[in-house]
């Protein structure tokens, strides 16, 4: 019996783009989440290739023209984008996104408003509080001057528009003013950035990855951080190394399981806040919602992360595991999804695009 023919969109022309890792003066530890951009995007043209597509990984440096000429010889039908900046810059992730809007290039996960709108921590969070969604209270600071008289502690310090808990250490969670002005100036001159400093939320951390499916954002099975016998003097916590360095304590006491074992109404209660912030926030493709439970219940939302690490080593693959959705499965959707939402009547215009 002859093998079954492979479908017709399969013989679409991807294009895997990723952002290659650059070296930042006076940053230095920070290589490990830059690393992991590489392996998702290795990984997902390793999927879509089994899954009999046409795949080209297409790393972006630090050249507008040469991505602009790339993308134009390679005429990809989609593209999986998985930049998280430009040129070393993770603020520009949301410009890589719309260079692709510009040229009429379908891709998959989020749109360029959403990537802007997100990578801003406290303007993500004054969106979600006008649509009455819970988050932490706080404030930014763009020197460490900038503290209010009276203060409730503990308080979380971070950068404001970091991703891949870049500046979030054992230092981050302060429980008196001198911690807190030491740790904002830090994050001031390292960073570059405002400090966004919140009410910190004692309590247990939860996450909800949601991918499109049927044009709907469906939850996955929900994520728990558990932290096991962290010493005293880390906090709980998902700070880098607790996120990226294998070999520290931090890490190896900090344990993903999924599914989280909650009641079913706490459950149903965070898929519901998990696509209420997305709907606000006009995500789409996937993301991952990042929540902390504090010690009476409540939960709050402490960001939402458009287009998470896809690795197969992260929370994203983990929820799809959990929900029985195959990661090769899994980028054949995304595919299919963004290759579905380009306007046909506009295919004769691609790469007509003239930056130069």
């Amino acid at each position: 019996m002859s093998s079954p023919a492979r479908p017709k969109s399969n013989r679409l022309r991807i294009v895997v783009l990723y952002d290659a890792a650059e070296p930042k003066p006076g940053r230095r530890g920070e290589e490990a989440s830059e690393r992991a951009t590489a392996r998702a995007a290795a990984q997902a043209d390793d999927a879509l290739t089994a899954a009999g597509f046409r795949t080209t990984l297409l790393p972006v440096r630090n050249c507008l023209t040469d991505l602009v000429d790339h993308l134009r010889r390679a005429r990809p039908d989609v593209v999986v984008n998985l930049c998280e900046g430009f040129a070393g810059h993770p603020a520009f992730e949301a410009q890589v996104a719309g260079l692709l809007e510009l040229m009429n290039i379908p891709f998959t996960g989020n749109p360029s408003a959403a990537l802007f709108l997100c990578q801003d921590k406290y303007r993500t969070k004054a969106v979600l509080k006008t649509w009455g969604l819970p988050v932490p209270g706080g404030w930014l600071a763009a020197t460490a001057n900038a503290i209010p008289g009276r203060l409730h502690f503990p308080l979380i310090v971070k950068p404001n528009t970091a991703d891949a808990s870049i500046g979030i250490g054992p230092d981050s969670v302060v429980r008196n003013r001198a911690a807190l002005i030491r740790q904002t100036a830090r994050l001031v001159k390292r960073y570059g950035q405002p400090a966004l400093i919140e009410d910190y939320v004692d309590g247990r951390e939860f996450n909800v990855a949601v991918v499109e499916d049927a044009a709907e954002l469906r939850p996955l099975p929900i994520s728990e951080i558990v932290f096991r016998d962290l010493p005293k003097s880390l906090p709980h916590i998902v700070g880098y190394d607790a996120k990226w360095k294998t070999a520290c304590a931090w890490y190896q006491k900090t344990e993903p399981l999924c599914p989280a074992l909650i009641p079913a109404r706490q459950s149903r209660r965070l898929e519901q806040l998990a696509r209420a912030a997305c709907a606000a926030l006009r995500v789409r493709g996937y993301a991952r919602v990042d929540f902390r439970v504090d010690r009476r219940g409540r939960p709050f939302i402490l960001e939402v992360n458009p287009n998470p690490d896809s690795s197969r080593e992260a929370g994203l693959a983990r929820a799809l595991t959990a929900a029985g959705i195959a990661y090769e499965t899994f980028w054949e959707q995304q595919v299919r999804r963004a290759h579905g939402r380009a306007n046909h009547a506009m295919r004769g215009k691609h790469y007509s695009l003239s930056l130069f």
